[in-house]
């Protein structure tokens, strides 16, 4: 019998469905998106356009927030429009990229560090409260890296116990690999080149 059969049964992937959509599938009310925009960390940083998610929440709740309410429609209206897929070509290379900025280690190598706009991340803060339990119940046991506090490690500590348990003389060794580093190293290739 497989091991991995019985421990992790196939579950077919999703498919893209054939309609089209009248509307956007996922739709977010004012709420949400306030809800969102009060989650960001004090002193988050800017993307290239220099919006900080401080700016939003003083012009909702500070000395402008006469027209908080108008304002917080029509960024409802934009992260909507967003959500739909209908972000113009001419504007998506700025919302959804990220300038990479080399910040040194303590070992003097370099960390390139990526800040992506407000907008952006606002989206993606939206969508996962709209769509993020779904998601992990769907992947259930399937994945441990996104959503899953600590999931790495819990697999890392997993597999050193299994070694140190059936492989005491060290003739099985193990190799990680950081692929988010790999995946950020080689965009600050494609970005050099």
């Amino acid at each position: 019998m497989c091991f991995f059969g019985v421990k992790h049964p196939y579950m077919p992937p999703p498919s893209m469905p054939t309609t089209l959509f009248s509307e956007a599938p996922l739709v977010v009310e004012v709420d949400t998106v306030l809800k969102c925009i009060k989650s960001f960390p004090k002193g988050t940083s800017c993307g290239r356009d220099g919006l900080r998610a401080q700016l939003l929440l003083d012009a909702l709740c500070g000395e402008g927030s006469a027209v908080a309410r108008d304002l917080l429609c029509v960024i409802t209206l934009v992260v909507n429009l967003w959500l739909g897929g209908r972000c113009p070509l001419s504007l998506a290379e700025f919302v959804a990229s990220a300038p990479l900025t080399p910040l040194l280690k303590s070992d003097g190598g370099i960390r390139p560090i990526a800040v992506g706009t407000i907008w952006r991340r606002l989206v993606s803060k939206v969508v996962m409260k709209g769509v993020g339990k779904d998601v992990a119940k769907y992947l259930n046991d399937f994945q441990f890296g996104v959503g899953v506090s600590g999931g790495a490690e819990v697999i890392l500590h997993s597999l050193n116990r299994l070694l140190n348990l059936r492989h005491e003389d060290g003739s099985l060794t193990m190799l990680t690999i950081d692929f988010f580093e790999c995946f950020q190293l080689g965009r600050q290739v494609d970005t050099a080149t």
